[in-house]
């Protein structure tokens, strides 16, 4: 009995350890597990943070982008606009000048002075041939065979001088009937087309210079 003694008290010893090491490891594995836990859902909310600030960011950088471009886009219509309305403008200068010149041709192709104190009389004719009118319009065209132009003798078309040959074959030595006015309002309706397209050219040019095309 006596020796049964120590062995069970050695066993209650040992048991006690037994016990105490497993709550010791028992506690230390839900003390970790909980600092796992709160370390991993720390990470997550400052991941979930840095995310929500890049977005932020790159919303923030979009809307900057898109007011930049709307106000690009607004300033480059009012540019255009602006453009529109100078070649509006132009022309309508350019149809009062065509007009005023107009108005010039009967008084500076009807009389003449032979001296500035002398009374005005009236212009002797002048006769313009066939071969005139053709090389005028060539010219004007820019071919070497004016095509035939039927030109009222008022001049009221937009290009060539006023000829009625009769036929491709007429001589160019005959006399067309063409006038000192008939060429003068020719000249002055193309003068004025002419001054149309240089305008639109140089409107254009500063707009592709503008936005930079080349």
């Amino acid at each position: 009995m006596n020796g049964i003694k120590p062995a069970v008290t050695w066993l209650l010893v040992l048991a006690i350890a037994v016990g105490s090491v497993a709550l010791v490891y028992s506690n230390g594995h839900d003390q970790g597990f909980a600092l796992a836990k709160a370390q991993g859902e720390a990470a997550l909310a400052k991941q979930a943070k840095s995310h929500e600030e890049e977005m932020r960011r790159l919303a923030e950088s979009a809307a900057i982008g898109l007011k930049k471009a709307a106000d690009e886009l607004i300033a480059s219509q009012a540019y255009g606009n602006q453009l529109a309305a100078d070649l509006v403008a132009k022309r309508d200068e350019l149809r009062s000048v065509s007009e005023k010149l107009t108005g010039d041709i009967k008084r500076v192709t009807t009389l003449y002075r032979r001296a500035l104190d002398a009374q005005p009389e009236s212009l002797p004719p002048a006769l313009f041939t066939v071969g005139f009118v053709r090389v005028w319009n060539s010219a004007l065209f820019g071919t070497t065979t004016a095509a035939p132009v039927a030109v009222p003798s008022t001049g009221s078309t937009t290009g060539g001088a006023d000829a009625t040959p009769s036929g491709a074959s007429a001589a160019d030595d005959l006399i067309a009937g063409v006038t000192r006015a008939d060429l003068l309002a020719n000249q002055i309706r193309n003068g004025e087309g002419y001054a149309d397209c240089r305008a639109q050219l140089t409107k254009l040019i500063t707009w592709n210079s503008r936005n930079g095309r080349n």
